[in-house]
């Protein structure tokens, strides 16, 4: 019996997939006064792409800022970290990238080959230094996304732009 043309519908790729099938982590929005920050804890290849994705639909006032620990896809076999140092931009449609840990350099040179500018892509050491530079960098009205850093350092992030939005309305009242 021939059954290869009864069946009818959508059928879902991972059905057919060997091995597990990673699912994207959800996106989380955390709070800040001013701001937009929106985290995923981890930055492998389903993470990344939906995160990119919330990033991209998210209606941001100012800039869309990208901070990036891409470790998680240094590790990945077969990703690539310069398709998703341009997935930044064109998926994700960044307006600055901010990046650390393995891989940030080859991550941030693709994220500048994809349009951004020089002074629009840094790439750090660590997560601290990170936080100083986007604490530094961002506007009220920006959403960033912070991708494959702990949340401990998401909140710490919260903090330093809160207190300066904060010392900003008082030194302008």
């Amino acid at each position: 019996m021939d059954l290869s043309h009864s069946f009818t519908g959508i059928v879902n790729p991972a059905t057919f997939a060997v091995g597990p099938v990673a699912a994207a982590e959800a996106v989380s929005l955390i709070n800040v006064s001013g701001a937009t920050l929106m985290h995923a804890a981890s930055c492998t290849p389903a993470t990344a792409d939906a995160a990119l994705k919330s990033l991209r639909d998210f209606r941001a006032v100012r800039r869309r800022v990208v901070w990036c620990n891409p470790s998680d896809l240094a590790r990945t076999p077969n990703a690539d970290l310069r398709v998703w140092g341009r997935k930044l931009v064109d998926l994700g449609r960044a307006d600055m990238v901010i990046a650390c840990g393995s891989g940030a350099r080859e991550l941030a040179i693709a994220a500048r080959d994809a349009g951004l500018s020089i002074g629009r892509v840094v790439v750090c050491t660590d997560d601290a230094t990170a936080r100083n530079v986007l604490t530094d960098s961002i506007v009220a009205g920006d959403a960033i996304l912070a991708l494959g850093t702990t949340l401990e350092s998401c909140y710490k992030l919260a903090e330093r732009v809160e207190t300066r939005f904060e010392r900003e309305l008082l030194v302008a009242g």
